[in-house]
């Protein structure tokens, strides 16, 4: 929907008004508008020069961003046996968290990168020598590097950031690396378990091989996965390991950002993600597990 700008402006001059009609008026007005009114919200706060108003303006707009990329969200995930597409899931994610990231900008980040790897790719190559060469571009070409294992820092866990910076928690790095060799053509899904996920190549109906984003990408063999697993201090048995969905994988990166976010107090995204923690139903990898079979 077209945005009359002289319209938006006698809406913006109206959000200080504390009459609860006023209000309630005001914010079905904005809705009605869509997705779009988010961004032009943030260029009226660019050129707003009261404090007071840009800090009105842009509550409003992280307030209807909210709610429109939870629905976004919601919508994504009603149809996920049809499959969810990872990238428009983690957008999704993001610019939930971050109310002035751009779909093109997060497309750009995202591209940008895995193009590296499309003028290497060819199905000449066994897996491991694919995943070999791929790992060569994602860690040492571009640089992508383990950060802040124990998710205390919030700037190393949106992907969007990690995208800029090449530095991200595990949780952030795998979603990238798996989105990238996906895009690529690599035909890996995910093999999740309590505590997460790792990507696994699949060839024809069968797991060959593991890879560990966390250790530069080491190829790890079935027989030798629960020894690599309990190094970590983690007890599982072999039918902990189940392939799921992507709208697992999301829903294990959304836990991820809700212990990275809430361990720094940051209460209104905490809330976001824990509205969109709920809609993937009771499965919970990283915190307290419970399985309905949702998946």
């Amino acid at each position: 929907m077209n945005i009359d700008r002289e319209e938006l402006s006698d809406i913006v001059s109206l959000l200080a008004d504390s009459d609860s009609v006023v209000a309630e008026c005001i914010d079905r007005r904005l809705k009605s508008f869509g997705p779009s009114v988010v961004r032009s919200l943030i260029y009226c706060c660019a050129s707003e020069t009261d404090s007071a108003a840009k800090a009105a303006i842009e509550g409003k707009a992280e307030e209807l961003n909210t709610g429109f990329r939870l629905a976004e969200l919601a919508q994504l995930l009603e149809n996920r046996q049809r499959g969810v597409s990872l990238f428009e899931g983690s957008f999704a994610i993001c610019s939930l968290l971050d109310f002035k990231l751009q779909r093109q900008t997060y497309e750009d980040l995202f591209f940008n990168c895995a193009a590296q790897y499309l003028a290497e790719a060819s199905d000449q190559r066994t897996g491991v020598e694919n995943i070999n060469i791929f790992n060569h571009i994602f860690f040492n070409r571009l640089g992508f590097t383990l950060y802040d294992v124990e998710l205390l820092k919030s700037e190393y866990a949106l992907a969007s950031d990690v995208l800029r910076s090449r530095k991200g928690n595990p949780f952030a790095l795998a979603l990238i690396y798996l989105m990238m060799a996906r895009s690529a053509g690599l035909p890996l899904q995910a093999l999740c378990f309590p505590g997460g996920f790792l990507p696994v190549y699949v060839e024809n109906g069968r797991e060959l091989f593991y890879v560990n984003v966390y250790r530069g990408g080491n190829i790890i063999l079935k027989d030798n996965l629960l020894r690599s697993i309990k190094i970590t201090g983690i007890e599982l048995s072999k039918d902990s390991f189940q392939i799921r969905d992507d709208a697992a994988i999301l829903g294990i990166y959304v836990e991820s950002l809700l212990l990275a976010f809430s361990r720094r107090g940051e209460t209104s995204r905490t809330a976001a993600l824990e509205k969109a923690l709920a809609l993937f139903g009771p499965t919970r990898y990283l915190t307290a597990e419970t399985d309905e079979g949702d998946d």
